[in-house]
């Protein structure tokens, strides 16, 4: 007889691997797609949530891979993995680039259609497992 205490539920474990594994990368493909499509302010900040998205995966796999905990820059890695329980650069990225759609010339329907898909079913799960 098994106990399911310990067991997570598969909201849970979705969240956890939608976190770490996919939304970071989806946006950071996303804001690639954008910045090589737009030029001005729209680009720029396709640029930035570029860097961004970068960063957070970073802090996610290349810090622990190369186990580098000493360095100075691991402070700012753990600052980006575990604030507001690592949805603070999600968020972050997402914020900077839905400034996209607000500027001239800088909306991408499909782009953007996919982006709302994603925070969405982002925010759903997040909300799910509380």
């Amino acid at each position: 007889m098994t106990s399911s205490f310990f067991e997570p539920s598969p909201n849970v474990l979705l969240f956890l691997m939608v976190k770490k594994f996919v939304y970071l990368e989806a946006l950071l493909l996303l804001a690639g797609t954008k910045a090589a499509l737009r030029t001005g302010a729209s680009g720029y900040l396709s640029f930035i949530t570029i860097g961004i998205c970068a960063a957070g995966i970073a802090a996610h796999f290349v810090i622990p891979y190369f186990q580098i905990y000493q360095q100075p820059w691991a402070g700012i890695a753990q600052f980006l993995i575990r604030t507001w329980d690592g949805m603070f650069t999600p968020f972050l990225a997402s914020f900077v680039f839905l400034n996209t759609m607000m500027q001239k010339y800088g909306r991408v329907m499909v782009i953007d259609g996919v982006h709302m898909v994603l925070i969405l079913g982002f925010l759903g799960l997040w909300v799910s497992t509380l």
